[in-house]
């Protein structure tokens, strides 16, 4: 990143749920160096705090709170952690996930409905509970992660499709909701190098790229990016949409 870009989210105050790796982990880095004070909230501690150790030597400010964000009680801890910190809240991204994939013949119900509650309800939590908040603030941005799955259906991703598909649904009704002090919008990434590919091979990933007009997989900071554009005052006439991150993966025919 240019030298000059930095500073967009000066005196920002944002919460990354799910940012102990991957894109979480990338997007609390990048808001982090642009001026933010960030919560890194995961249930992975040793991973959380690393991120948090990484955003301290970069020079930022941050802190770690671990939480199960499917569980209301818990998300209302993590915005209070913020605001005692803090004193204020500016951003959201609402970015956590867990799933297992399966067609509905075959899919476990206790993974069906941890699957929604990780990756669906705990979009409804972080907004019941930032809105509040934020509007104390003078307003705020919320980014939720949705997925190229909440646009198309995948084979046997059951549940994690209707939770993404869920999540760019509410985003539209939140925008309206809560506008226009708050703007809420979802980013749609494609397929991205996370440890969510952690054991696969290197043959598979390249079919992968190959699927795709870009001709590789996505990077967190792909996504990060997004999120930052989104989160920011340039994106201030930007409400109710999604921003889709695929190198081209949807714009295929075949």
């Amino acid at each position: 990143m240019a030298k000059g870009e930095r500073g967009r989210l000066k005196g920002k105050v944002a919460i990354v749920t799910g940012a102990a790796s991957g894109i979480g982990e990338a997007t609390a880095r990048l808001l982090a160096a642009e001026g933010a004070s960030v919560c890194v909230v995961d249930i992975d501690s040793e991973a959380g705090k690393e991120v948090v150790g990484g955003i301290h030597s970069e020079g930022g400010q941050a802190l770690f709170v671990r939480a199960d964000v499917g569980k209301g009680s818990q998300v209302k801890r993590v915005i209070e952690r913020t605001l005692r910190t803090w004193g204020r809240l500016d951003i959201l991204h609402n970015n956590a996930f867990w799933s297992r994939n399966a067609p509905a013949t075959e899919l476990d119900e206790k993974a069906w409905d941890r699957t929604l509650e990780v990756t669906l309800k705990s979009v409804y939590l972080g907004v019941k509970y930032a809105v509040p908040a934020m509007r104390e603030s003078g307003g705020g941005a919320i980014v939720n992660t949705g997925s190229v799955h909440s646009l198309v259906g995948f084979a046997g991703f059951t549940a994690y499709d209707a939770a993404k598909g869920g999540v760019l649904a509410i985003t539209r009704t939140m925008a309206i909701d809560f506008g226009p002090d708050i703007r809420v919008n979802a980013v749609l990434p494609g397929a991205i190098l996370t440890p969510a590919w952690d054991g696969t091979t290197k043959q598979f990933r390249k079919s992968c790229a190959d699927m795709v007009p870009a001709k590789r997989l996505g990077a967190p900071e792909d996504v990060a990016r997004a999120v930052l554009f989104l989160s920011s005052d340039e994106a201030s006439y930007i409400t109710g949409t999604s921003l889709t991150v695929d190198g081209g993966m949807l714009a295929r025919t075949e």
